[in-house]
């Protein structure tokens, strides 16, 4: 591609009659113009202007590159509003990945709100379990659960969430109640691939590994497992809130949990966000938050 450097100010120049005219309408320093259309010279090897300290002049050959720079200037310009046009619009494809149920029950449906207010955008929504790479997989923003590692992204915090140890009261009757994390090792503890619990102590966070019969990637599975005295479970509070309130599960370990359980919303930190991207942002924070707050008083709600 050619390089455009100093097209634009020799137009400048051009159509405003002097250099220093031209720095006044392009908001620079009348020196970065002269300096800008002498690098253009020399890399065409031929003098445009004829400079007195009045005016400039077009010569012969600069008569023939100013026709042609300013198709190309306009060209330029015309383009640079288009995209400013677009960069504008609540239109176009948007990528997002949230995790299972929370996915399924709360936005799906928020995303589905968003796109019958401003039908021209389109949503491709992954629910995988799995935290993926944002960048390197293509999304444009995620919905998390979990604590944030990666310092490249932008994570907006919508509410404080439990992430909650809890069995069915069979289970601990049989197998009797954990009184510290640590206990966790001789108890059957229901989890997710290759996953460790944190919690929290005096002196911080730790993990512990656990081990037990039963593993998947869906939560949903767990929960009913859990239910049927299978084990110990550690969830959020959306998938267990019914089950908590009926008394169907019993927490333990309260004085363990961690304090930065939250529901994310993660994006690349870009400079120049598409209007779709932030659009759905905003619209999601909204109705994600309106959605914990129902979460929580549904769960403190007696059966």
């Amino acid at each position: 591609m050619a390089d455009q450097s100093g097209l634009r100010e020799f137009v400048a120049v051009v159509e405003h009659g002097s250099f220093t005219a031209a720095a006044d309408a392009l908001n620079v320093s009348t020196s970065f113009v002269s300096r800008e259309v002498k690098r253009l010279e020399k890399r065409l090897n031929a003098r445009l202007l004829h400079r007195t300290t009045r005016k400039s002049t077009l010569t012969d050959i600069g008569r023939v590159y100013y026709a042609r720079g300013l198709e190309i200037r306009n060209l330029m310009d015309a383009l640079e509003a288009d995209m400013a046009d677009m960069q504008e619009q609540v239109k176009g494809p948007i990528r997002i990945t949230a995790p299972g149920l929370y996915a399924d029950r709360y936005v799906a449906p928020a995303l589905a709100e968003f796109t019958i207010k401003y039908p021209d955008v389109t949503i491709d929504l992954d629910t995988n379990m799995k935290v993926v790479d944002i960048i390197a997989d293509g999304y444009d923003l995620a919905v998390r659960m979990s604590a944030l590692e990666d310092s490249s992204l932008i994570a907006r915090k919508i509410a404080h969430r439990r992430l909650m140890v809890s069995a069915s009261p069979g289970y601990l009757i049989r197998h009797g109640k954990p009184e510290c994390p640590e206990d966790l090792r001789s108890h059957n503890c229901l989890c997710f691939p290759d996953m460790e619990w944190r919690f929290s102590y005096p002196d911080g966070i730790r993990s512990i590994k656990v081990n037990g019969s039963w593993c998947s990637d869906n939560g949903r599975a767990l929960v009913a497992a859990a239910e049927r005295g299978v084990g110990l479970i550690r969830m959020t509070d959306y998938y267990m809130a019914g089950q908590i309130r009926r008394g169907e599960l019993e927490i333990v370990l309260e004085d363990y949990e961690v304090p930065d359980a939250a529901t994310w919303i993660v994006y690349p930190a870009r400079e120049h966000l598409p209007t779709r991207v932030r659009f759905l942002i905003d619209f999601l924070a909204e109705r994600l938050k309106r959605t914990e707050l129902l979460i929580e008083h549904i769960a403190r709600q007696p059966a």
